[in-house]
């Protein structure tokens, strides 16, 4: 089985090559229960802004059955936005 950090790695990639350059993800932190994430581009500056920090979770799930939430997001410098979310990976077992 693929390691979560994998996942968001390819997750990433496949973000990245679709929205780029209007919008890029970069990992900063990744823990069992929490991903950190900064969002930059000129994106920041349109009304939907939370759609594309949503658009990461869909990608993500491509890659592993995982349930995402945004916890928080915060702009900290100019086109750069840091976005906090938590993850819970599904146990198929328990299904």
């Amino acid at each position: 089985m693929e390691s979560l950090k994998a996942s968001v790695v390819k997750a990433i990639n496949e973000y990245n090559k679709y929205r780029s350059p209007e919008a890029r993800a970069k990992l900063i932190e990744i823990s069992g229960k929490e991903l950190i994430l900064d969002f930059e581009g000129s994106f920041c500056r349109t009304c939907g802004v939370y759609d594309y920090l949503e658009d990461f979770i869909y990608e993500l799930q491509k890659f592993v059955d995982v349930n995402v939430k945004i916890v928080s997001f915060k702009e900290y410098k100019h086109e750069t936005i840091r976005v906090k979310y938590t993850l819970k990976v599904c146990d198929k077992a328990r299904s």
